[in-house]
């Protein structure tokens, strides 16, 4: 079978995707799923995630997002007007890949059976970065809204003081290594580890050998975590 007919059982199978990962939502009590203002957001969100998986699954190339990025740094600010905290986003990527897993696995299966698990690899790989892609524009998003109004010819007011560990390390970017850096920003564009590999001419293996160096050295565990920690402030 051909990466179109994979792709379009995938694509026919995204109202079904759609429901289940509302299902868990529920289930899991987020407001996201509760609220139907919110549903109906994440409702798109989720329905131009499935569908960049479809069209990098039938033309074997990466997806291109679409509109995704200025749309999820609006919505991440409305959060803070409607009161929903930005992990809920976070965990809704999770419960959004759990719920595509089978018909993944159904679209993978009329390929030939040598492609199947390189197919479910990919389409894996493509989730993940079109809905990190989406995670970081929301989180700063979110973060420009939340931040304090310094009031009128005034100073900005002082912050409150932060929980240990919530705020992150003064100068982080100190603690990196050219090439570490170098390889966030390229993560921060969305491109894939097999990606990175290409453009700095390094195997797969070394980067995620820099990124889990740099993981360490920030104290976090993963690539929205350290994206928020180490651009926060860029623009």
């Amino acid at each position: 079978m051909s990466r179109q007919a994979a792709a379009r059982q995938l694509r026919d199978a995204a109202p079904a995707v759609i429901e289940t990962y509302r299902a868990e939502l529920r289930r899991l009590g987020s407001p996201l799923a509760l609220r139907d203002d919110a549903w109906g957001q994440c409702r798109y969100q989720a329905q131009n995630i499935v569908a960049e998986c479809a069209q990098s699954l039938e033309t074997g190339r990466p997806a291109e997002v679409t509109g995704g990025g200025e749309y999820s740094r609006l919505l991440g600010a409305h959060r803070v007007t409607q009161d929903i905290p930005v992990s809920e986003s976070v965990r809704a990527a999770e419960v959004l890949w759990e719920a595509m897993r089978e018909a993944v696995a159904r679209a993978a299966a009329l390929m030939p059976a040598a492609e199947r698990h390189a197919v479910q690899q990919e389409i894996s790989t493509v989730f993940r970065t079109v809905t990190g892609a989406r995670l970081y524009q929301g989180i700063r998003g979110y973060e420009e809204a939340a931040r304090p109004t310094p009031p009128a010819g005034g100073r900005p007011p002082r912050p409150a003081p932060a929980a240990p560990g919530a705020e992150p390390e003064p100068q982080a970017l100190e603690l990196l290594t050219l090439r570490e850096r170098e390889i966030l920003a390229a993560v921060r564009e969305g491109l894939t580890n097999r990606q990175i590999s290409r453009r700095f001419e390094i195997t797969e293996a070394t980067v995620k050998r820099h990124l889990h160096n740099a993981y360490r050295k920030l104290g976090i565990s993963s690539r929205v975590q350290a994206l928020n920690k180490t651009f926060r402030e860029s623009g």
